[in-house]
């Protein structure tokens, strides 16, 4: 019995130390928008503190972008709100958009208008939403 116990703790623990020194394969910035850590990341109604929070990371690590900010309005209801999300650019001149409401970051398509990345950012299926641009805000988000 003391064999099997030993043999055990010997395996998890081998297991535990492998695993703390297996390197990620994603790229920093995919790591950096992915961060459940990062402050309102998956928590509703925080987007602006997690804008901020990753902007902030991403321009530490010297990569650039900018915030973009919409308001929304579902039709034939008084349901309104607004968002923010996070676009940035890396050296091979792709360009990606992240959300606290998605999980990891999205490759944007080239030449993608603001209003094309808000509906790329949607999981949802479409709905009679009425979208508008907070344009001088956008104006003001660079980072």
């Amino acid at each position: 019995m003391k064999r099997i116990i030993i043999t055990v703790f010997v395996l998890i623990s081998a297991g535990l130390i492998v695993s703390a020194f297996s390197v990620s394969q994603e790229p920093l910035h995919y790591r950096l928008a992915s961060d459940p850590a990062i402050h309102g990341k998956g928590k509703d109604g925080e987007c602006m503190d997690y804008a901020v929070a990753l902007s902030s990371k991403l321009a530490a690590n010297g990569i650039h972008g900018r915030l973009i900010f919409y308001r929304w309005h579902i039709r034939d209801t008084g349901i309104t709100g607004s968002h923010v999300f996070v676009v940035y650019n890396l050296p091979d001149k792709s360009e990606w958009i992240v959300d606290n409401e998605n999980d990891h970051p999205r490759e944007v398509p080239p030449d993608a208008s603001p209003m094309q990345l808000v509906y790329l950012l949607s999981n949802a299926r479409p709905a009679p939403v009425d979208v508008e641009l907070q344009e001088g805000l956008n104006h003001l988000s660079f980072f």
